[in-house]
C-alpha cells in the first residue's frame, strides 16, 4: 500500500504544481491549496490500492499519469460539491 499512496502523493504534488505553474501572473502560493490536492492523491492511491490495482516498475509511469487524471476528475467533483453547499 505503501507504494500506491507514495504514487498518489507524486502524481497530486505535480498536477498542484503545474496548476499554479499555470497562471500567468504567479499568484501567490497557497499552502492549503496544495495540501488538500496531496491528501486527495493519497486518498485515490489507499483506494486504488484496495481495489487491487497491481502497482509494478513496469508501469508506474503508466499508473502516475492515470493517478494524475484521476486526482483532477476526484478534486473537480469536490470542489463542485463544496461549492454548492
Amino acid at each position: 500500500m505503501t507504494l500506491a499512496v507514495l504514487i498518489g502523493i507524486i502524481a497530486s504534488a505535480v498536477f498542484a504544481a503545474s496548476g499554479y505553474l499555470k497562471s500567468s501572473n504567479f499568484e501567490n502560493f497557497e499552502v492549503t491549496k496544495f495540501a488538500a490536492t496531496v491528501i486527495v492523491g493519497m486518498a485515490v492511491g489507499a483506494i486504488m490500492y484496495v481495489s487491487g490495482l497491481e502497482i509494478t516498475e513496469s508501469n508506474v509511469v503508466a499508473q502516475l499519469a492515470a493517478y494524475v487524471g484521476v486526482i483532477a476528475v476526484v478534486e473537480n467533483i469536490l470542489k463542485a460539491i463544496l461549492r454548492r453547499f
